[in-house]
């Protein structure tokens, strides 16, 4: 998924009432934490998944145990995450609640 794709899937997200502007907005700005490091990430952590929240980098080796943990320590806030070393690929984001 582009970047342009990304912004309009959370577009229609947000005008079918399945994500309010400022969890949109949040979850562009974790986005934005990403892919500001995006080579460093790229570099450092390998096959692990790595996910923004909070403006701060979490690292986990799958999604399910990086967005329990996330769930527990950050309730209710969007998580940015892409595995690393799998492609270029971006997932839709999880809401920790």
């Amino acid at each position: 998924m582009t970047d342009a794709e990304f912004r309009d899937w959370l577009e229609a997200e947000v005008a079918g009432g399945r994500m309010t502007r400022g969890q949109r907005d949040d979850l562009l700005d974790q986005k934005r934490h990403f892919d500001m490091h995006r080579g460093e990430i790229e570099r450092l952590f390998q096959l692990q998944v790595v996910g923004y929240v909070g403006g701060s980098r979490e690292v986990d080796a799958t999604v399910q145990e990086l967005l329990a943990r996330l769930k527990r320590s950050h309730p209710g806030r969007m998580v940015y995450f892409e595995p690393v070393g799998s492609g270029p690929s971006l997932h839709p984001p999880r809401c920790c609640r």
